[in-house]
């Protein structure tokens, strides 16, 4: 299988929805502000986090299309999304003695649909489950390369995100999910953030431990990250706690950015 180095497939970032998403990107440009001799590189990068924030900010206050998404309209998006992924990859697979991304996606077909898509007809948690289940296999076992060659990937990141929606209208998932034009948007500002943590790491050489001080200095926003929003545990036990103060280990499953 071939390598992939994109900085999304190499950069962890904390999980934020669209308002965290600006607060972050907010605390990584006062940080990039705060630093003497940043390489024009770099600088760029940063240029690119404020326009995109600018233009999450603006959909953020345009807010949502007037209506909100029943669980009927969640649970049919999410039968098309999933259902869709299924077909696409089959219908790849049947050619899987011919060319090799057809054989990758066929392994997929028998690691995650090997019973079909019968769930979609379960009741909408259970559903959500397995599909929840499926999500993270794929994630875990590096299964997107597969999908991605077979150009399925804006299916998968579609049923990503309305697998999010389902789980908020149903109310499996604690945090409301952001409306798609949002998303959109935050998706852009997240995917800004990944090209500068990997232009910010690239900072770092060898015996110049400057260098390596200016990579802390400009990636700590994102290392420290802590969510504004309060945790189960912090509602439970009433926490007193400030939320949005930096806090390591604050990224998305406990792991630093890749670099």
């Amino acid at each position: 299988m071939a390598r992939s180095f994109t900085p999304n497939d190499i950069v962890a970032l904390p999980r934020v929805d669209a308002r965290d998403a600006v607060a972050l990107a907010s605390a990584v440009e006062a940080a990039a502000a705060a630093q003497k001799d940043v390489p024009p590189y770099v600088i760029s990068a940063v240029a690119q986090i404020a326009s995109d924030r600018q233009a999450l900010q603006k959909a953020i206050a345009a807010g949502p299309p007037a209506g909100a998404i029943t669980v009927k309209e969640a649970d049919r998006v999410e039968d098309l999304s999933i259902t869709s992924l299924y077909a696409l990859l089959v219908a790849w697979g049947r050619l899987e003695e011919f060319l090799p991304q057809a054989k990758g996606a066929q392994e997929v077909v028998d690691r995650v649909f090997k019973d079909g898509v019968a769930f979609v007809n379960s009741k909408v948690e259970k559903e959500w489950a397995v599909i929840d289940s499926k999500l993270k296999a794929i994630a875990d076992e590096g299964l997107e390369a597969k999908i991605a060659a077979v150009g399925a990937m804006p299916i998968l990141e579609f049923l990503k995100q309305t697998h999010a929606t389902y789980g908020a209208v149903i109310g499996t998932t604690d945090a409301g999910a952001d409306p798609v034009e949002i998303g959109k948007h935050r998706d852009a500002l997240l995917d800004s953030m990944r090209v500068y943590v990997m232009r910010a790491s690239g900072l770092v050489e060898r015996n110049k431990p400057e260098t390596q001080a200016l990579a802390d200095a400009l990636l700590r926003p994102i290392v420290e990250w802590r969510s504004t929003k309060p945790t189960a545990k912090d509602k439970a036990e009433g926490s007193n706690g400030h939320p949005g103060a930096p806090q390591p280990g604050g990224a998305d499953a406990g792991s630093p950015p890749a670099t």
